[in-house]
């Protein structure tokens, strides 16, 4: 039986924020929360499967609310099949160890997807260099033409009107069904107004 409250699974918010591939932190707070990838670890220990299951990074509790959390630094909209893929066997996970079924979920936990906005507007930058260079201006029938302005204007928008964008759509997946609610903000969003 795992312990999800087990001192071994936790961590601070910034390390479990920490990009492993360039060492960088998506926050900086030093909140206690449980590294729910050490958890999926622990799970899988005993079954051994072929396939090592994906997990949310972080599970953390504040006054009462239970919440995933999921740092994505890179470019999210080449990553967004991933994190729908951990967001369904994280939930599988977290339901066996607590003895819970989804009713309890989405009645009790909250999402959090928090994005690197600048690292994905870097990559698209990059791919329209790469494409002048050889001279190929059109998108693929796979790629989403990207504009930063445009996000930081209906951002901003949603803001005034006190309604949070559901970018990636995954409040309108997720939420209801699977999860109390589903927020995705990019980091200063996240440090601002959920940390």
């Amino acid at each position: 039986m795992i312990n999800l409250y087990d001192a071994k699974f936790k961590v601070t918010l910034m390390e479990a924020s920490k990009d492993d591939k360039n060492g960088e932190y998506m926050t900086q707070s030093t909140e206690k929360v449980i590294d729910f990838d050490k958890v999926k670890e622990e799970y899988i220990k005993n079954i051994r499967p072929k396939v090592t299951p994906v997990s949310n990074d972080v599970l953390m509790k504040i006054d009462n609310k239970i919440y995933f959390i999921e740092f994505k630094n890179g470019n999210i909209k080449k990553k967004i099949y991933n994190v729908k893929r951990k967001i369904f066997e994280s939930l599988l996970i977290f339901s066996d160890i607590i003895g819970e079924t989804i009713s309890f979920t989405r009645e009790n936990v909250n999402y959090i997807l928090v994005y690197n906005g600048e690292n994905s507007k870097k990559y698209i930058e990059h791919i329209i260099e790469e494409r002048q260079k050889c001279n190929l201006n059109k998108l693929e029938d796979d790629e989403i033409q990207e504009s930063t302005a445009f996000d930081k204007f209906t951002s901003q928008m949603a803001k005034l009107a006190n309604y949070h964008m559901d970018i990636f759509g995954l409040d309108k997946q997720f939420s209801k069904m699977y999860f109390k609610s589903v927020k995705t903000y990019d980091i200063d969003e996240f440090n601002e107004e959920f940390i």
